[in-house]
């Protein structure tokens, strides 16, 4: 079963097109991440996509997919904000097994593995309630055909959808007919495209459509996720923390948006995959000229500025030559760290990192403490400080050890049974674990 992905620029040569990220910087990371950890885990990785896709994706960026095709220029006549057309184009292409990957999907396993004699698999199924609701009733009274498929959901808008950042399967024959399905919806209510949000119609000729077809053809979905989520809102997607642990994310919806996760995507690429970072980096300088300052990075060099910050760590003294960027490589994949050495009950050490600020500021009329937390190439970050943090904080400071940290802070709590100590103990670690995520300390031996 070979795996899939696409890219069409909607008929844009805009380097800046952001296709709903934070910033478009973040969408080119997402492909480079994404094609490496397929390559890493799958023989055949195979790219569809149009010319100014190839220009950046293979000219530029030089992804190692294993075939390219480069046929999305022929959907230009479409309206660009009518994204998952090109997928569905590129389903209806396949005359073999297929599992198709969203570019804002990262793997850390061979779906091959598990899926390998799926007839028809996606990622999880989701309700489609209120959101959704409001979404259709402002789009379909200004359609002109509605398929089968879609009356009956027209009938009962509190059914299902599928979502599709992972989709394929054996059953060619019925890909090819629900893309036949879905891009006949699609092209027959082309007089309606002005007259729509067409972003959100994507959801109903795409996911909502998809579920509507198997259920009429009686087919069987395989999910990779078994959970059942409610309108796209999704929780559990986007932790690179929890990496390798964790063997998928995907970056859907809010998440493209949120810019502590966006950070955490680049660091991740910049550690793992520093070289083709750095082509990143000129493609990114080339468009921004001169007000960029993103760093070119080799294996060599990366490895080099975390032994640095390690020894300025232990020294309790740090350099302020590249010390945003020393810090990022150091601390990606630390909270897997902090977990191994909890598992095995090993003491360490913690430290307090330089970068940030205290400041105080008005929220619903109090006044409250921030951490300001400044970041490399990129706005600082936030973080709400309670009392707690007040507390943990002032200890880790100096510079403390582990068990010595559990000590000082078990005198704020009240306990009397062992199992209440032991709740005590996991809250004290999940706050360590979010000072990690959040570059706040760092931990050594």
């Amino acid at each position: 079963m070979k795996i899939i992905q696409s890219f069409w620029t909607g008929n844009s040569t805009d380097i800046k097109s952001n296709y709903g990220w934070f910033s478009y910087k973040y969408n080119w990371l997402s492909w480079i991440l994404s094609c490496h950890q397929l390559v890493k885990f799958h023989k055949d990785v195979e790219l569809y996509t149009d010319r100014f896709g190839y220009d950046i994706l293979i000219t530029k960026l030089q992804l190692p997919y294993t075939k390219v095709h480069v046929v999305l220029d022929d959907l230009n006549d479409y309206h660009s904000d009518l994204w998952a057309v090109s997928k569905i184009k590129v389903y209806q292409m396949q005359t073999e097994p297929f599992l198709h990957i969203d570019g804002d999907v990262f793997v850390w396993e061979s779906l091959n593995e598990k899926f390998r004699d799926a007839a028809v698999l996606t990622q999880n199924l989701e309700i489609t309630a209120s959101n959704y609701a409001k979404m259709w009733n402002e789009i379909s009274p200004e359609l002109l055909y509605m398929s089968g498929e879609m009356e009956s959901y027209h009938k009962r808008p509190d059914n299902f959808g599928c979502n599709m950042g992972v989709t394929g399967g054996n059953d060619i024959d019925f890909f090819k007919e629900y893309a036949r399905i879905s891009i006949d919806f699609l092209d027959k209510n082309r007089k309606a495209w002005s007259k729509i949000n067409c972003l959100n119609f994507n959801l109903f000729f795409e996911q909502v459509l998809f579920y509507q077809y198997a259920q009429k053809r009686e087919a069987k979905i395989d999910f990779l996720f078994s959970e059942l989520y409610n309108d796209g809102y999704y929780s559990g997607f986007a932790e690179f923390q929890d990496v390798p642990d964790k063997k998928y994310l995907h970056l859907l919806g809010a998440y493209k948006k949120n810019p502590a996760v966006c950070k955490a995507m680049e660091v991740y690429v910049m550690k793992n995959y520093p070289q083709y970072y750095s082509k990143w980096a000129v493609m990114i300088n080339e468009a921004e000229g001169e007000q960029n300052e993103i760093e070119f990075l080799t294996p060599e060099m990366a490895a080099e500025l975390i032994s640095m910050f390690d020894h300025e760590l232990k020294s309790k003294k740090f350099s302020a030559e590249h010390y945003l960027l020393k810090r990022d490589l150091y601390t990606e994949g630390l909270s897997g760290y902090l977990k191994s050495l909890l598992g095995k009950k090993e003491d360490f050490n913690i430290a307090l990192l330089d970068g940030l600020e205290q400041t105080v500021s008005e929220l619903n009329d109090e006044e409250v403490s921030f951490l300001e937390i400044k970041e490399h190439n990129a706005a600082p970050g936030k973080y709400q400080l309670d009392d707690l943090d007040q507390i943990a904080l002032g200890a880790i400071e100096p510079g403390i050890l582990y068990s010595e940290f559990i000590a000082e802070m078990l005198v704020h709590f009240d306990y009397d049974t062992q199992e209440q100590q032991d709740g005590i103990l996991t809250l004290l670690n999940g706050l360590l674990t979010s000072y990690i995520v959040l570059k706040i300390i760092a931990i050594y031996k």
